[in-house]
C-alpha cells in the first residue's frame, strides 16, 4: 500500500494526531511503501531548523523512517540517505541535496550552475551561457 507525506510525518514527529493510526497501519499492512517524492516533502518540512516547528536529527530520522516505510524503487533509498547527509553536513537545500544524492549514488557527473556541488565534492561541469565564454 502506497502512503504519502502525512503518514511519514506522523511517524517522525514526537506528537502527531495521526501517529496512532500510522502505527496501527504499519502493524496491519505488510506492504507499506512510498516514493522519493514523499521523502522529498519530509526533507523540505524539516530543512530550516530555525524556522521548523519540529526539531529532529534529519539523517537519523530518515534512516529510522526508511526502516518502517521503504521507498520504491529501493535504489532511491540511497539517494534520500545521501540527501539527508548533504543537508546536515553542508546545509544544501532539500532539492539540491536530492540532486547531489542522485549524482553520488549513480557515480555520474552533473552539468549545472550550482556551485554548492563543488563544495560537497561532486564532479560538476559548469553550465554557463555562451556570453560568458
Amino acid at each position: 500500500m502506497y502512503v504519502e507525506t502525512d503518514f511519514l510525518t506522523a511517524l517522525v514527529k514526537d506528537d502527531d494526531w495521526l501517529q496512532d493510526a500510522a502505527i496501527h497501519a504499519l502493524e496491519e499492512h505488510e506492504d507499506i511503501h512510498t516514493s522519493i517524492l514523499a521523502y522529498a516533502e519530509v526533507l523540505v518540512l524539516f530543512y530550516d531548523r530555525e524556522a521548523a516547528a519540529y526539531d529532529i536529527d534529519v539523517p537519523r530520522a530518515i534512516t529510522n523512517l526508511l526502516e518502517l516505510v521503504p521507498i520504491r524503487p529501493n535504489t532511491h533509498e540511497d539517494v534520500v540517505l545521501a540527501a539527508a547527509a548533504f543537508i546536515d553536513e553542508y546545509d544544501l537545500t532539500p532539492f539540491d541535496a536530492l540532486h547531489a544524492g542522485f549524482v553520488t549514488t549513480t557515480k555520474t557527473r552533473v552539468l549545472s550552475t550550482e556551485q554548492d556541488y563543488d563544495t560537497v565534492g561532486l564532479d560538476r561541469i559548469p553550465l554557463e551561457s555562451e556570453s560568458t565564454n
